[in-house]
């Protein structure tokens, strides 16, 4: 009960970043545009040692695989009150300019196709917390997924909608059922 109760503290507390609803509803159609445009790849969070590597699923989608870097610089720019469109983001996409990769190693350099790092987009003082889990929790491989599952993994990875922060210091409690469940809008 208490950690409930810290949940409402922070999700009601003037500390909490408080996002406009319009923003949220702007991402969210940005969000739904980008899976109806079948040749924009989806971003999905699996297999950290492939980050950055993309695949070409069975649909003919591209899949690019990231840790929860994407996702930071989606909610970096939602506090930011950054206006991003797709054609931006397919601007970025083909640069190697939209973050994929929380840090670049040599590995990565080796074996991967995008290898922005997250760099300036980070958010030092917050971790980043999912609402709804975006894990897959399967070993099935990225081509032996059906992309409407990989469709609604990206939903729910890129969605800021999905989304809350922490200051660093707890964000340990990001990881608690009773206390995601207060973060709800």
């Amino acid at each position: 009960m208490k950690i409930k109760e810290i949940g409402t503290l922070w999700r009601n507390s003037p500390n909490n970043p408080q996002i406009d609803a319009e923003i949220l509803k702007n991402w969210n159609n940005l969000i739904e545009e980008w899976i109806a445009d079948k040749d924009m790849p989806l971003i999905i969070r699996k297999e950290t040692s492939k980050r950055g590597q993309s695949f070409m699923h069975p649909s003919g989608r591209e899949i690019i695989i990231s840790d929860n870097t994407a996702a930071i610089w989606v909610y970096n720019n939602v506090l930011n009150r950054t206006e991003v469109t797709l054609s931006r983001i397919k601007d970025l996409l083909s640069q190697n300019e939209l973050p994929m990769v929380f840090i670049v190693t040599k590995e990565i350099k080796d074996k991967a196709k995008y290898t922005k790092p997250l760099g300036e987009f980070a958010m030092p003082e917050w971790k980043l917390c999912h609402i709804q889990p975006v894990g897959f929790n399967t070993n099935t491989s990225i081509e032996g997924l059906e992309i409407s599952d990989i469709e609604n993994h990206f939903r729910k990875y890129l969605n800021p909608n999905n989304m809350f922060v922490l200051p660093k210091e707890i964000g340990y409690l990001g990881e608690i059922d009773v206390f995601i469940e207060e973060q709800k809008r």
